[in-house]
């Protein structure tokens, strides 16, 4: 966060789920239809920037590479959090950085944001905002369970070097788990490795909807085999429920090296290398 004459910055970092393990859909009670997680996440290094201000008119607007679509209404989910929040009087201005729709956490980011500027003694239920909000208003290393209400921060795992690919193709999340909820799977998601680096912990896991996400949207399964043939790749993944992937680098050069050819083999697609987890 960073503060200047009557504004402040907030960076809603993009989200990114190294594991996604999945239960079967939750049949009855608070949480009726939401599934059942055990994930590992990180966060990147860059991420949407929110900027308020309290000493100009409440008006909300959206810039940025990605702010095409979007509408700064009451229904933005920055809106809503700024509600509950009784932070309506604040002008508040996203830069969004991070593509829409694209399994990197961009809209919950920015409630969580939200949150962190005007629930500072926590009392607003993040999780009435969506299952991603509560552990990107942590936006640290963390092991996300529950439906994603249950967060434990993982400190002193590091850093990766990294690469995200987004294709910029539709993604249905709906009919992502409508498809999964079909395979019939197991009502509790498997466990992630409660042990070792943050690499072997994310080689341990996989991502339960990558293959059915794939099978709806093969443009994914081109984006993934493209990172694994770069040079010094160690992994290549879906984040969440797509159309993003992450590929995870030996080391700072080979995620740039790779990120400028990528984006050179396919100028239509979004990449970006970057620091995926926490600073030492």
């Amino acid at each position: 966060m960073t503060t200047s004459s009557g504004t402040i910055t907030e960076i809603a970092r993009a989200k990114i789920n190294l594991t996604l393990h999945v239960g079967r859909s939750i049949s009855k009670g608070r949480f009726q239809g939401y599934h059942p997680l055990n994930s590992l996440v990180v966060f990147a290094d860059f991420g949407d920037e929110l900027v308020f201000t309290s000493d100009k008119p409440p008006v909300f607007e959206i810039k940025g590479p990605f702010s095409q679509g979007l509408k700064a209404n009451s229904g933005n989910l920055v809106s809503q959090a700024m509600r509950i929040c009784g932070a309506t009087s604040q002008s508040v201005r996203l830069e969004k950085n991070i593509p829409v729709s694209a399994g990197l956490g961009g809209g919950s980011a920015n409630a969580a944001a939200v949150l962190r500027r005007f629930d500072t003694e926590s009392r607003v239920d993040a999780s009435s905002l969506g299952a991603d909000v509560p552990v990107c208003r942590v936006s640290h290393t963390s092991l996300m369970q529950g439906i994603g209400e249950k967060v434990t921060v993982l400190p002193n795992l590091g850093q990766l070097p990294a690469v995200l690919v987004n294709p910029l193709v539709p993604v249905s999340t709906a009919q992502i788990f409508a498809a999964f909820d079909s395979k019939d799977p197991e009502n509790l998601p498997r466990q992630n490795a409660a042990e070792g680096t943050l690499l072997q912990r994310t080689l341990t896991g996989q991502n339960d909807l990558q293959q059915i996400a794939a099978h709806l949207v093969p443009d994914i399964l081109v984006v993934i085999r493209l990172i694994e043939e770069q040079e010094g790749c160690q992994l290549a993944r879906m984040s969440g429920s797509g159309a993003s992937c992450f590929g995870l680098f030996d080391t700072d050069d080979a995620a740039a090296r790779a990120a400028d050819r990528l984006q050179t083999q396919r100028p239509e697609w979004w990449v970006k290398s970057c620091q995926l987890g926490d600073k030492p």
